[in-house]
């Protein structure tokens, strides 16, 4: 493998682009799996006074949640296309027009001159940008948008392969959906039947771990940088800013990834306004410092609900290695993914500890000089809930004599 490193890569792609119709419908089922699971209970309680057989009632209700499930999905897909797309496109055709680069070009100058006026500085952005300015407005006539269209026709097979891939995810991810529970007993009785009963259970556990904290944090994200791109969007219509579609959109779905997201979508936002107006730049920033803080300390805690369980630095970590490596995917899915790798050396460190009869907390840990300053016989923390405790070298207390 390492040898032939690129073309195993280059394997491992393929792979995947054959079965991105499933990848697909995997991730539009989790998506879809709570929305399912309030149309149940929903339909539930509509079918408990009627008086069919149970086995009618359920199939009933299966049909009735999954079709109603679907149809929100399909709405919520068509509704923010309809609404974002059509923005989008007019808010980049006005910041490319023609007549915009002369505004530019003026309010450019405008800041030469207040500030590096008689400085060598000033007197070269005096002597070279209007080239600059010649030089794009020329290509900026030249540009045929008719031709680039008919350009990008030539690639309609890759268009029309991706939105059949995404229509066969959507047929894939109504299956999942149907056959959740068959798929989940399959899936354990097969880990039941190749693992040993302790493994089993820890992978069971492994399993309940990762699916909390990847539906709190990845559908909590979702919904928190909705949230941040209707406001944005809004307070950028209420303060009369241009642009408005295009920098909410920007500030919202970077705003689903942590750490960096934030500035990602505020700089270019920033500058895009700074060269309009720069009076509108620093309202903008103002405004987003706000946001963020009010988002990042309440907002945000209320949506995603417990945390992961690890610092700053392992998200900044975690960020830096998932998107170099797999992109804005790895950026968004890197956080939680490590955070369940984190847990999982966690929980094999305190397993050996107790072994060692040493105590778990990293508190104990810190200004050490050997392992002798540390307390033995320490007791560990309890188990989470759901996982079992397969301790067996823990110390147990002994029950006091009664007088």
């Amino acid at each position: 493998i390492f040898s032939n490193l690129s073309v195993f890569y280059n394997l491992i792609l393929e792979f995947l682009g054959i079965i991105s119709s499933l990848l697909y419908g995997c991730v539009f089922a989790y998506l879809m799996n709570p929305i399912l699971g309030i149309s149940q209970r929903l339909f539930r309680r509509i079918l408990r006074k009627c008086k069919w057989k149970e086995k009618t009632k359920f199939l009933t209700e299966q049909v009735c949640a999954v079709t109603v499930t679907v149809l929100v999905f399909l709405a919520v897909v068509y509704a923010l296309i309809a609404m974002i797309v059509p923005s989008i496109a007019d808010s980049v055709m006005e910041l490319i027009r023609p007549e915009r680069v002369q505004d530019y070009y003026s309010t450019v100058m405008q800041w030469a001159h207040s500030i590096f006026a008689g400085t060598p500085i000033g007197l070269w952005i005096e002597e070279n940008f209007a080239e600059v300015l010649d030089v794009v407005a020329n290509y900026l006539k030249k540009l045929d948008f008719m031709a680039l269209l008919s350009g990008a026709a030539s690639s309609v097979y890759n268009v029309v392969t991706a939105v059949s891939n995404m229509l066969i995810g959507i047929i894939a991810g109504v299956y999942i959906l149907v056959y959740k529970k068959e798929l989940c007993a399959q899936a354990k009785k097969l880990t039941v039947a190749l693992f040993r009963t302790e493994r089993a259970d820890r992978i069971f556990t492994v399993a309940r771990r990762t699916n909390r904290i990847f539906s709190g944090y990845v559908i909590g994200k979702i919904i928190d940088a909705a949230f941040v791109g209707v406001v944005t969007y809004f307070a950028l219509l209420i303060m009369g800013m241009p642009f408005a579609p295009l920098i909410a959109v920007l500030v919202g779905v970077t705003n689903i990834i942590p750490f960096f997201g934030p500035f990602i979508g505020a700089i270019p936002s920033a500058l895009l306004l700074l060269i309009d107006d720069p009076i509108n730049a620093v309202y903008f920033g103002i405004f987003i410092v706000i946001l963020q803080m009010i988002d990042g300390n309440i907002i945000e805690n209320r949506i995603l609900g417990e945390k992961l369980g690890i610092s700053d630095f392992w998200v900044l970590v975690s960020i830096l290695i998932s998107g170099g490596v797999f992109g804005f995917g790895g950026m968004l899915l890197g956080v939680p993914i490590f955070a369940v790798i984190y847990t999982l050396i966690t929980d094999t460190v305190n397993k050996k500890l107790r072994k060692k009869r040493l105590p778990t907390d990293t508190e104990l840990y810190t200004g050490i000089t050997t392992v002798t300053d540390l307390p033995t016989g320490g007791r560990s923390p309890a188990p989470m809930e759901g996982e079992p405790n397969y301790d067996r070298n823990a110390v147990e207390e002994e029950p006091l004599e009664e007088d």
